[in-house]
């Protein structure tokens, strides 16, 4: 390999990486603030911690309404 192809395979390496840097900073700048977790499983967390006692009825009530896609 002479030095020529060594500069156009250094050229698509670093082109490659930049555009992949930057398509990835684009897909974790729209996940961020998501959550990962479903609504029914946040409330079956929070179903479980009332009745556990952790929580009060009324924080309970609150952290439901709080839940985004509450229609209840």
């Amino acid at each position: 390999m002479d030095t020529s192809e060594f500069g156009f395979w250094a050229m698509l390496v670093f082109w490659g990486s930049a555009i992949g840097g930057i398509a990835l900073g684009i897909s974790w700048a729209r996940m961020k603030g998501r959550n990962p977790v479903g609504r029914e499983q946040l409330e079956k967390s929070l179903k479980r911690r009332l009745e556990a006692g952790e929580i009060t009825q009324e924080e309970y009530d609150r952290k439901i309404a709080a839940l985004p896609g509450h229609d209840r």
